[in-house]
């Protein structure tokens, strides 16, 4: 599939458009029906505004091969993407899409009732701990409504096992931007190059990670009562 007249996505903050995330190039069709999530690491999209030399080859393939690993792992599900190909060689995965991420929907430019939103994230994010695996990337822009109503869900690439939840380093500082250094510091001090991303999702989930006026410790305290 030809990409040369898509257009990049940005998602709304504070009334802005800025960018959605810090993986890969997010593109849209002219049309609105299908996304693609471009992992070539000499993508226009992540070097728009600023040198990235942590930003390399090895890195974007490292995350676009989780990204089709979950999604592989994660197919069956409700809340799964519609996948339309992937393009291997030039590491690009075509979604069916319908024009909005949750975060347009939350930030104005329409309207979905905030208990239907509220439901379906903590219905995901439940289901994905039951199944053994913690995806950081909770974020409305993360998600979106098909025509049916329901949620569904992106960036797989952002997913570790609970029962190891390791991630080189190097990989993570590859992908951070410098006003989300923070949540890297949270986790710890690396040990053997590792970074354990379990204290990241938890406090995303407590605290950092906003749907609307809402964070998302209604999910955390169903899913650890204890703490």
């Amino acid at each position: 599939m030809n990409t040369n007249n898509w257009k990049p996505f940005f998602k709304i903050d504070e009334g802005y458009r800025c960018m959605s995330q810090q993986t890969y190039e997010p593109l849209v069709s002219p049309d609105g029906r299908t996304f693609c999530k471009n992992y070539d690491w000499n993508n226009k999209y992540q070097r728009q505004s600023e040198d990235r030399p942590l930003y390399t080859k090895d890195v974007v393939n490292y995350f676009f091969e989780q990204e089709l690993k979950y999604l592989d792992i994660f197919s069956n599900k409700w809340y799964a993407p519609e996948v339309i190909d992937v393009d291997y060689n030039n590491k690009k995965i075509f979604l069916k899409w319908y024009k909005k991420t949750c975060n347009e929907v939350i930030y104005g430019e329409s309207y979905w009732p905030e208990k239907q939103w509220l439901y379906q994230i903590k219905e995901i994010v439940k289901d994905q701990v039951r199944d053994g695996i913690y995806k950081l990337t909770m974020y409305p822009h993360c998600h979106y409504i098909d025509n049916e109503n329901n949620m569904r869900s992106i960036d797989w690439y952002g997913c570790v096992p609970i029962s190891n939840p390791l991630i080189e380093e190097r990989f993570m500082q590859g992908i951070i931007h410098h006003t989300a250094q923070f949540r890297l510091d949270e986790t710890g001090k690396s040990v053997n190059g590792m970074l354990n991303l379990e204290t990241m999702f938890k406090r995303s989930l407590s605290t950092h990670v906003m749907w609307g006026q809402y964070n998302m410790s209604y999910i955390y305290d169903e899913i650890f009562p204890n703490g």
